[in-house]
């Protein structure tokens, strides 16, 4: 039985000896007593400059998306098939982390600047986004110099390696939980370094490894199992035959034959043969051999041959045969059989081949994904910091099917200071180090690593990067957008653009501009983003664009005041607000409007801005209305024919409209009580128009609609305190601007022509709820409703809105849905980023992506786009400030009135007391009094006066019965309760002269003469007694005062 097992023992022993060390890899675990082999000369002439190059990353971005850990596969292939070796070290401080990739060149003969190119052209292409720094060759040998330089003694630091085979946890799983920041986050506060090597295995080994794990394994085979068989049989048989045969042959055979043959043949050879071979190493690691063959031959041949015949042949012959055969054959068979069978199998030959077998089909996905001789090192001022941060970090790695071989740690310390010195002259130069390996094995390898053979796959855990943000190093998840402006109709040609910025991708800006069709501008633009998100710059470039395309805006801006000091200072630009002191006053009367407007419509749509502006209910608007109609009927104004009686139409103002609300309220129906709601909720609003620099802005002097609507031009309402003021100024300023266009555009559809900017559209364009109760209409509701309407159907005047927000969901939702532009920045708000993410294509991820954008990012998507793109939009850096001449005009405006002033008192003061006025410019006051917030009819007997004087050097209001009247238009120009509210604390008549003479002189220049200054006075306290009775008491006894000092 033992000659028929041809299997040797010694076979099996053999092959479970290589099978123990180089497939389980059991020498790893004994590195550390093994002598570190001396640093070769071509490992020792690598240098920075030549051979090696490193990336700090200071920014990982990540596309949702996609599967990270296949994009690094795909990078570290890149770098593999430049047949050089990837390394990623990982410098922690304690209270942050450096993170470097780079490449070292395998063969000290290649450069390494297209390895370098490769990987960084490769991780920008997977990673876009990402922020790879290069570093210098100076700051590459700061940085190794740094990872092994000890800041707390003179000895080396310990190294530890970590050895193995890296896989999942779970690959079903959907979540990763093996990215380095997991380690880095595990040694938080601890200073250590961590320097990860794989050098690429070429096809040609990993062809030899294959083949020797093939023959390891059918060594094995014959081992795995035994099977023994056993049978035995029994069997009888008889037979019986007789046979008879005569056979008779004669033959006669006569032959005759010549042959004459002649032949010649040399031949000559010579062969060489050298052959010279060497073969060194065990093809399951490594293969190092050469074998060199030459051979040598010459041959010679020469042949000569000559060949005659001649032959005769007879045959005869004769054959008689007979045959008698008689057979029997009988047979008998008895038996019986048994048999045996017994089968074993070798358990651990089983497992071994099992193990054999996984390598074979990780080495088969390296044809695929490459092959590397992988290993990580640890390094830290102390052993413990070493092993804790390299147990971390295997626990980390290993993963299912880890265990086809042993996972080792190995450290070096200072215990045998010469092995650790000369692991650290490798490591410097970014290598395995190699060891001598002294394992009695037969096999002639004369030195191993530490490193473990692994696939791309398994690379790309081993060399994880960071999947969340840690301290130094920011991890980011970007979504993607569109990369170009593409159009359902794909034909912009001859289309004017105007560029905003540059397609950003990923957390980075390239070189696609993005441009805006500047006609569908008209179609209106949206622009939301949260404060500090880069709206402001957005709308500044844009009308710098805009601009150049001589198209003008007008920006009304109810917050910060922040664009007269970006365009203010542009000759092109007019700038007025709300506070004289900064700006040129904005001056606009509600109830004017353009020839070609009817009445009727100019009043609807001015109760319908009220209703927007202010909480209106019950029959508030009715009566609203028709103090407004009465206010127009007193001015002079046939509503039904909308025609003046004027030849000049008289508009009215707030000041009318203050006068006629109340006779409206009282001569109604309605309660008592009702009566009083109604005065408190409507005069009281109306009245609060009418006094303050709101009452010198809505006066019948109004500022030039030209100025306001075809010319560039800022108006800043930053300054008014009242939410519903700033919302009436901005609708009455929409309503003035809507039938401008109205009256001054003669086509439809026209080319865009003008922008207007609505800074903080909400103040006007709030959503309300549209549900109506039954006791009372959503008036509010509708009204915003018009105005919205109002603004999307001046598209058809070439007027185009860019209403700018930075909450939309405070907004109606007409302004979304009727704006052709969106341009959406940083909406940390989830409910805001849905409102305007739907009405822009974008998807869920997408909409989260907008709450982490960048400031000057922004998403931008016209209704004629295919897809939305993200923007860096363009910085705009050309801010011109703009510059108020306050102090001239003040004094310009003193100078004025203290001449009109003058004029108007000469006639009251004795000839010897009298200003010489000769030199007075009395058309100049004129075109100074023409600009003045008067009421029209005061400002035109003003005017006549003026020429009365130019023409005979007398006034009509000089004579003594118009005193009264002369009284009134002298104290238009001065503050008269402010003077006699700074002067009410006096003692005495002299001190209360005095200190209104001090006040006097912050308004007016008399020119210190007391003639003018009493006269004038007088003027004041005349008009005060008119409008108050108890002050009148006060006027006489001054009166009586003032003539016994002059008879004094």
């Amino acid at each position: 039985m033992n000659t028929l097992d041809v299997r040797k023992e010694n076979d099996l022993i053999q092959s479970f000896q290589l099978a123990s060390e180089f497939v389980e890899k059991n020498y790893l675990s004994e590195l550390t007593t093994h002598e570190v082999v001396p640093i070769p000369p071509h490992i020792e002439s690598l240098t920075v400059r030549q051979h090696i190059r490193l990336f700090k990353i200071t920014k990982i971005v990540y596309d949702q998306n996609e599967d990270i850990s296949e994009k690094l596969i795909n990078i570290f292939n890149t770098v593999g098939n430049l047949n050089s070796s990837l390394i990623l070290i990982l410098d922690s401080k304690g209270t942050d982390v450096d993170l470097y990739i780079g490449v070292r060149s395998i063969d000290p003969q290649r450069s390494i600047n297209e390895a370098k190119e490769g990987l960084q052209k490769s991780f920008n292409g997977h990673f876009p986004g990402t922020e790879l720094r290069n570093l210098r060759n100076s700051e590459i040998e700061k940085v190794v110099e740094n990872l092994f330089q000890s800041r707390l003694s003179e000895l080396n630091k310990v190294i530890t390696a970590v050895s193995g085979i890296p896989a999942l946890k779970d690959v079903d799983k959907k979540s990763y939980i093996q990215g380095l920041e997991k380690l880095i986050d595990s040694m938080k506060g601890e200073t250590f370094s961590a320097i990860f090597i794989a050098e690429p295995v070429q096809p040609k080994t990993v062809a030899e490894i294959y083949q020797g794990y093939e023959t390891l394994y059918s060594q094995l085979v014959p081992f795995q199992q035994t099977e023994l068989s056993f049978s035995e049989n029994d069997s009888k048989a008889v037979a019986e035959g007789i046979s008879n045969s005569v056979t008779n042959t004669i033959n006669e055979s006569l032959a005759k034959t010549q042959s004459h043959t002649k032949g010649s043949t040399e031949g000559s050879s010579r062969n060489e043969s050298v052959s010279k071979g060497g073969n060194t190493g065990f093809s399951l690691f490594f293969s190092v051999g050469t074998n060199r063959t030459s051979t040598k031959g010459v041959t010679i041949s020469s042949t000569l041959s000559t060949s005659d015949t001649e032959g005769t042949t007879t045959t005869t012959g004769t054959s008689k045969s007979d045959a008698t055969t008689t057979s029997k054959t009988e047979t008998i068979t008895e038996g019986t059989s048994r048999s045996l069978q017994i089968k074993f199998e070798n358990k651990s030959v089983t497992n071994l081949l099992e193990k054999i077998d996984e390598q074979l089909k990780r080495l088969k996905s390296s044809e695929d994904y490459g092959l590397w001789n992988c290993a990580c090192y640890f390094v830290a001022e102390d052993a413990q910091t070493a092993k804790v941060a390299a147990s971390t970090y295997q626990s980390i790695m290993r993963g299912d099917n880890s265990s086809v071989e042993h996972s080792v740690i190995n450290t070096w310390d200072n215990d045998n200071q010469q092995k650790l010195e000369m692991i650290t002259k490798y490591l410097t130069k970014l290598h395995h180090p190699l060891i001598r390996l002294q394992v009695n094995n037969g096999l002639n390898v004369p030195y191993v690593s530490p490193g473990t053979l692994i696939n791309g796959r398994e690379l790309a855990i081993s060399f994880a990067l960071p999947r969340k943000s840690v301290s130094g190093l920011p991890v980011l998840e970007a979504v993607e957008f569109g990369r170009n402006v593409w159009t359902y109709d794909n034909n912009d040609d001859g289309k004017t653009k105007i560029k905003l910025g540059k397609i950003f991708h990923m957390g980075r800006s390239e070189e696609t501009e993005v441009t805006l069709d500047l006609q569908s501008l008209s179609m209106h633009t949206f622009i939301t983003g949260s404060t500090g998100s880069g709206k402001s710059n957005t709308v500044y470039t844009l009308l710098d664009r805009l601009e150049k395309e001589n198209i003008h805006f007008l920006v009304i801006e109810p917050a910060k005041g922040e664009y007269k000091q970006v365009f203010g200072g542009r000759k092109d630009v007019y700038v007025f607000g709300t506070n004289p002191t900064l700006s040129t006053l904005l001056k606009i009367n509600p109830f004017r409007f353009p020839n070609g407007i009817h009445v009727l419509e100019h009043i609807d749509r001015l109760i319908e801005i009220f209703n927007a502006c202010w909480p209106m209910y019950a029959a508030m608007p009715a009566i609203l209305k028709e103090a407004i109609e009465q206010s127009y009927e007193k001015c002079g104004w046939d509503l039904e024919e909308s025609i003046n009686i004027y030849e000049e139409p008289v508009f009215p103002t707030f000041k009318d409209l203050l006068n006629t609300l109340p006779e409206i309220i009282h001569s109604s129906a309605y309660s008592q009580d009702t009566k009083s709601d109604y005065t408190g909720a409507l005069v009281t609003r109306v009245h609060s128009l009418t006094n303050g620099l709101i009452g010198r802005m809505f006066s019948d002097d109004e500022t030039d609609n030209m100025k306001l609507f075809d010319r560039n031009c800022l108006i800043d309402l930053s300054r008014i305190g009242s939410t519903e003021t700033k919302a009436l100024m901005m609708g009455i300023l929409l309503m003035r601007l809507q039938e401008h266009r109205m009256s001054f555009t003669s086509t439809m559809n026209h080319e865009l022509q003008h922008v207007t900017v609505l800074e903080e559209a909400h103040h006007l364009l709030r959503r309300t709820n549209f549900d109506q109760a039954q006791e009372s209409a959503n008036l509010q509701g509708k009204a915003v409703e018009m105005l919205a309407n109002a603004i999307a159907e001046m598209r058809t005047y070439g007027e185009g809105f860019i209403i700018v927000d930075q909450a939309p969901g405070l907004l109606d939702r007409s302004v979304i849905r009727n704006t052709n532009t969106k341009i959406i920045l940083r909406l940390p708000d989830r409910y805001d980023r849905e409102d305007v993410g739907q009405a822009t294509t974008l998807n869920e991820q997408q909409m989260n992506e907008v709450a982490k954008l960048k400031t000057g990012v922004a998403v931008i998507y016209q209704n004629n786009w295919l897809e939305p793109v993200l923007c860096e939009i363009d910085e705009f850096k050309s801010a011109k400030p703009y510059i108020y001449m306050n102090d001239a005009n003040n004094d310009n405006d003193k100078q004025m009135r203290s001449n009109i002033i003058q004029l108007l008192l000469e006639g009251r003061v004795a000839t010897e007391q009298k200003l010489d006025l000769s030199h007075l410019d009395i058309h100049s006051l004129i075109k100074w009094l023409e600009q003045q917030e008067i009421h029209l009819k005061e400002k035109q007997i003003l005017i006549d006066n003026l020429y009365q004087y130019i023409e005979k050097g007398a006034m009509s209001l000089w004579e003594t019965n118009r005193f009264e009247e002369l009284a009134h238009l002298a104290a238009l120009f001065v503050p008269v309760e402010k003077l006699l509210r700074f002067a009410r604390s006096s003692k005495d008549f002299n001190e209360w002269n005095e200190r209104v003479s001090l006040a006097l002189k912050r308004y007016v220049d008399l020119q210190e003469n007391d003639a003018y200054e009493k006269v004038f006075i007088q003027c004041i306290l005349r008009e005060r007694s008119k409008e108050n009775d108890e002050f009148k008491d006060f006027y006489f006894k001054w009166i009586e005062h003032y003539r016994r000092e002059s008879a004094v």
